[in-house]
């Protein structure tokens, strides 16, 4: 029984090997790939007639056919029969009365396989109600003992057991590589899941940024808006917006070229990424995309877009080119709608124009408008000033400009100057204002009185900042104090770029509609003003992303282990953050703690912290799931302090993925982090945290892989005399070894993957020959010589061995005088990991007990080791394997 269920074991093992060729999903069916599947087949089948069992004395069955029916099965009965060539052929060489049985065998499976070929592509070929389909599959395989003597009574005692060996052993290979192809279908799944919009089923934003980092010279960009949608939601409800949505999605992939790829990059935002094509075929396009939308559909509102399309030129980065096509789509938005816009190579500016007012308080804001750059702190100040000398009933106010993803408070007039540079979330802000999110959008102003002043500023405080920066807020804002406030967003181009609250101190219900209406007229002259300020920085922030994403993926590209990715992440936060300092702290899950690990810009053993459960910022953001910031850690209680932090902002960033926490990236510096940096901080661990995952995937299988190798080793150590856990100890001293040399980690995987099978072509030579405890013969030894390059040829099957390794099965019995064997080679014309390799093979072989010799002292190993260094051995590699082992074992003596 454990004969059978070592066989059991190998077939599960071949079938796993065997999967490992299916690599995508679906998978491909060239004859290429086929060819592949049929020869790894066949070379399974000749391993498997290697290892027989007995069912009595002298009667051996084995589990060779199971391949051949799995790609007869599958391909179809020439396949099969490639499959089957390389066992038939071996068996052929063996000789014997059983070579015209297992002809009729093999054919018998083809016969019965090229039957159920048809079926095995049919849904619920492999449910329960399908059990009597490998018996079948096997029925005929045995009968060729019918042509021998008493083979009546020879078919009496296999059959059966031969007919449930078969049947078991294909349900199980078949399950094997049915699992392999669910596991790619899954994935491939995910994978499109992850980078399509739910709602319209185009490519989202993620893919479209990995688009347009790819995006060529001469590729063009378009970018498309959906004009005055929000009056459709307004209107008709979101219901019907997404439905538009849907549409318009449908148009432009009906409108755009089949080699052109469509994307839904934000609400009502679209693109297009054209390559290969001309500028006149690209604008043809674009202007074919606008005049399908333009026409009125059969049911629903009809609506237009306005587009922008740029090329991306040899001198600039796909970033760049965005920007340019952002731009030009915003020009056409100004220049009426419902139009295309070329992006020129140069950067330009729509200013934007309103009418002369008789109030002074606009007049001054007209005189702010021409001038052609950004306000300076006076002009702000002058701003605020003229919109409280402008609306009837203000006394006081606090105007917020859009920086950096918050609002920061640029102008006060009537409280404490405590109060400039305060920085507030859209969020924090949005708490303030008290109204929907669409009045919000719509730049809608209202007015607060009584309590409901300090209900809105306390909810509005507890969104970012700490009880004492609320107090603070509270006597410097003179809360207490305000009975009216009136507020109002500032729109421009369908986004809140500032805020501006007026106050009264004194009596309630002075702001009316007179009041409401002139602020609502200040405010359209803002959003003039500060438009084209708001478009330059959406633009930076645009280009900022794109550049880092670009950086990101570029950095965590070839990291392949979590320190190396978590090293790369933490290099790259200090430039796109600005970091003073930058520390990763670990979550470590059996203490559940979080442990720094990497540190920048402290010096050597500064900064190392372990943080319990609910101690420090870090831990709050854990619990709130998201990126928290501190504009001054001495003011929030949360933060945890050590003596090298003193003062400064902090960033804490959690990296949360599928299975949970895998810590949190601290970053401090002088001045305090804006919204769009907690983006930033956002968008770098999600790349982390992604790459940490597929890392740990990748170990699973690496290490899945390797247990592998090991049990292929282990089964044919079983077969030879080798001493028990000679394939460890060997594969441990040469993984010491090669590190104690400074291999590379493609080396180092290459020499464990040649320890691992260095000895696989012994599976050839014949038990008399392997077993035999006496000298062999002239011939038998040059049988066994062979094994080397019997080995490298069926290593050659095996997925994912490099050429180092096989060279490793292949030269691990060169000698460095040119003496050994299969090829003879001397010297450094042995490849370096062979050399490696041959050192620790015969030191285990000497120090190890075998049925014909006694285990040999190290001392003695060791002697006749540096006795053979320059005839049988590299002595360089001797010189280094013996300091390794003194450093093991300080009495060893020099050498």
């Amino acid at each position: 029984m454990s004969v059978l269920l070592t066989n059991l074991g190998l077939v599960t093992l071949l079938a796993f090997l065997g999967s490992l060729l299916y690599r995508q999903w679906p998978p491909r069916y060239s004859v290429r790939e086929q060819v592949l599947h049929a020869l790894a087949a066949g070379s399974a089948s000749v391993f498997l007639l290697a290892f027989p069992f007995e069912l009595a004395p002298g009667l051996r069955i084995d589990l060779r056919h199971v391949p051949t029916a799995l790609i007869t099965v599958r391909y179809g009965p020439l396949w099969g029969a490639l499959a089957a060539l390389p066992a038939l052929v071996v068996r052929a060489l063996q000789g014997g009365i059983g070579v015209r049985m297992a002809l009729l065998s093999s054919l018998g499976v083809l016969l019965m396989g090229t039957l159920l070929h048809r079926r095995a592509h049919r849904p619920g070929w492999l449910s329960w109600r399908a059990w009597w389909l490998p018996p079948l599959l096997f029925s005929l395989n045995g009968l060729g003992l019918l042509t021998l003597p008493n083979g009546e009574k020879l078919l009496a005692q296999v059959y059966l057991p031969l007919l449930v060996a078969n049947s078991v052993a294909f349900v199980v290979a078949l399950l094997v590589i049915q699992s392999r192809l669910d596991l790619l279908r899954a994935t491939h799944t995910y994978r499109l899941q992850a980078q399509t919009d739910p709602l319209t089923g185009l490519a989202n934003r993620r893919r479209f940024h990995e688009d347009v980092t790819a995006l060529a010279p001469g590729d063009h960009l378009l970018l498309l808006d959906i004009d005055h949608f929000k009056r459709v939601n307004d209107s008709l409800g979101h219901a019907e917006g997404d439905a538009v949505l849907r549409r318009i999605a449908g148009i432009l992939v009906d409108a755009v070229r089949p080699s052109d790829q469509v994307y839904r990059i934000g609400g009502e935002e679209f693109a297009v990424v054209l390559r290969r094509a001309g500028l006149s075929q690209a604008r043809s396009v674009a202007d074919r995309c606008l005049r399908a939308v333009r026409r009125p559909p059969p049911s629903g509102p009809q609506v237009t877009m306005s587009g922008g399309l740029a090329t991306r030129e040899a001198h600039e980065t796909p970033g760049q080119t965005f920007a340019r096509a952002d731009a030009a789509l915003y020009a056409a938005k100004e220049a009426g709608r419902d139009r295309l816009m070329l992006a020129s190579s140069e950067k330009g500016e729509t200013q934007g124009e309103t009418g002369a007012s008789d109030r002074q308080a606009l007049r001054d804001t007209l005189a702010l408008l021409a001038q052609d750059q950004d306000p300076t702190p006076q002009h702000w100040q002058e701003l605020l000033q003229a919109a409280v000398a402008c609306v009837p009933g203000a006394e006081a106010g606090t105007l917020y400009v859009a920086e950096q993803g918050d609002f920061v408070v640029c102008a006060q007039q009537g409280f404490s100057d405590a109060l400039l540079g305060r920085r507030d979330s859209p969020a924090s802000l949005f708490r303030w204002y008290a109204g929907s999110p669409d009045a919000w959008e719509a730049g809608r102003p209202r007015v607060l009185r009584g309590a409901a002043v300090q209900t809105a500023s306390s909810a509005a405080g507890a969104v970012d900042h700490s009880e004492n920066g609320q107090v603070r807020y509270a006597l410097s804002g003179r809360v207490q104090e305000i009975r009216e406030t009136l507020g109002v967003p500032v729109v421009a181009e369908g986004h809140v770029v500032a805020f501006l609250n007026l106050d009264r101190f004194s009596a309630e219900d002075a702001f009316g509609p007179e009041a409401l209406a002139r602020v609502s007229d200040f405010a359209a002259q803002m959003a003039v003003l500060l438009g084209a300020r708001a478009r330059r920085q959406r633009e930076a922030r645009r280009h900022r992303e794109l550049e880092a994403l670009a950086r990101i993926t570029a950095a965590l590209r070839d990291a392949s282990s979590a320190d190396a990715i978590i090293s790369a992440m933490t290099a790259m936060t200090s430039p796109l953050l600005d970091a003073r300092y930058v520390v990763y702290l670990a979550y470590d899950r059996e203490r559940d703690v979080l442990t720094s690990r990497h540190i920048l810009g402290l010096p050597e053993g500064k900064g190392n912290v372990t943080l319990p459960r609910g101690r420090g910022l870090s831990w709050a953001a854990v619990a709130a799931g998201d990126v928290l910031r501190v504009a001054d850690i001495r003011e929030d209680q949360r933060v945890y302090r050590p003596a090298f932090l003193s003062s400064g902002a902090m960033l804490a960033a959690p990296l949360l993925g599928k299975t949970g926490l895998w810590g949190v990236l601290v970053v401090t510096r002088e001045q305090p982090f804006g919204e769009d940096d907690a983006h930033l901080a956002r968008t770098l661990g999600a790349h982390a945290v992604t790459a940490l995952e597929r890392a740990a995937h990748v170990q699973t299988l690496e290490d899945a892989r390797e247990g592998t190798l090991l049990a292929l080793g282990l089964a044919l150590e079983a077969r030879d005399f080798e001493t028990r856990g000679h394939t460890t100890r060997v594969v441990q001293l040469a993984a010491a070894l090669g590190a104690a040399l400074g291999l590379s980690p493609a080396q180092q995987r290459a020499l464990r993957d040649g320890a691992y099978l260095h000895d696989l072509g012994k599976v050839q030579v014949p038990d008399a020959v392997l077993l035999k405890p006496g000298p062999l013969t002239p011939q038998e030894w040059a049988l066994m010589q062979q094994h080397a390059v019997a080995g490298e040829a069926i290593a050659r099957h095996i997925p994912g061995l490099s050429p180092e390794a096989l060279g490793v099965v292949r030269h691990h019995h060169e000698r460095w005088d040119g003496l050994g064997y299969p090829d003879g080679l001397a010297g450094e014309a042995i490849p370096l990991l062979a050399r490696i390799f041959a050192v620790c093979d015969v030191f285990d072989a000497l120090t190890s007990a075998r049925p014909y010799k006694p285990a040999w002292s190290w001392e003695a190993a060791l002697q006749e080791i540096g006795a053979q260094a320059g005839r049988h051995f590299d002595p360089q590699v001797v010189r280094v394997f013996f300091r390794l082992l003194r450093q093991q074992d300080g009495a060893m003596p020099e050498t």
